[in-house]
C-alpha cells in the first residue's frame, strides 16, 4: 500500500510525518516555519526538492514534526510525497516511507460499506487537519468508529 485515502481527508492527515508530538500549537509552529522554509528556498527541480529534503538530518524533527511537512491552501502535505513528482518518491532513503497507522492498515480490508461509513464519520466530525492526525496517529478515530458500530 503506497497511499490511503485517509491521508487527504480533513485538510490532510500528517500523523506518520512525526514522532511524539507536543501539542497543536507547537504542532502548528512547526508546520508554519517548514513552510516558510519551503517557500524560501522555492525548489523547482528534483535536485532542488533533494536539497531541501537534506538540509537537515531525517530524525531531527521539529517540535515532533518532520522539517518537510508543509501547509499549502490550508492542507497538510509533503513536497517529496510521489502524487507530486510523478509517481516518483523522493522521501525514500529520508523517512519510513511505508509507515500506516493502524487505522490506515485496516482500511483497505474493509467492504466498501464500511469504508464509506468511516469516511462518512470522520466528515461529520469537521476536524481541522491537525486534530484529525493526533486523532488518527493516537487511533482514538477509529476505537470510537467501531464502538459506535460494533466493529
Amino acid at each position: 500500500m503506497a497511499f490511503s485515502p485517509l491521508c487527504q481527508l480533513s485538510g490532510g492527515c500528517m500523523g506518520c510525518c512525526g514522532h511524539d508530538f507536543i501539542s497543536k500549537d507547537k504542532i502548528e509552529e512547526a508546520v508554519h516555519k517548514n513552510t516558510q522554509e519551503f517557500q524560501t528556498s522555492n525548489p523547482q527541480t528534483e535536485s532542488d526538492f533533494l536539497i531541501f529534503r537534506d538540509r537537515r538530518p531525517a530524525m531531527d524533527l521539529r517540535n515532533g514534526v518532520c522539517r518537510n511537512l508543509i501547509e499549502v491552501q490550508g492542507r497538510l502535505l509533503c513536497p517529496l510525497h510521489p502524487t507530486r513528482h510523478k509517481g516518483k518518491d523522493l522521501r525514500e532513503g529520508h523517512c519510513e516511507v511505508d509507515y500506516f497507522c493502524k487505522t490506515a492498515k485496516l482500511f483497505p480490508k474493509w467492504d466498501k460499506e464500511k469504508q464509506d461509513r468511516f469516511i462518512a464519520f470522520i466528515e461529520a466530525k469537521k476536524l481541522d487537519n491537525i486534530t484529525y492526525s493526533m486523532k488518527m496517529d493516537k487511533g482514538e478515530l477509529l476505537k470510537e468508529f467501531e464502538g459506535q458500530t460494533g466493529k
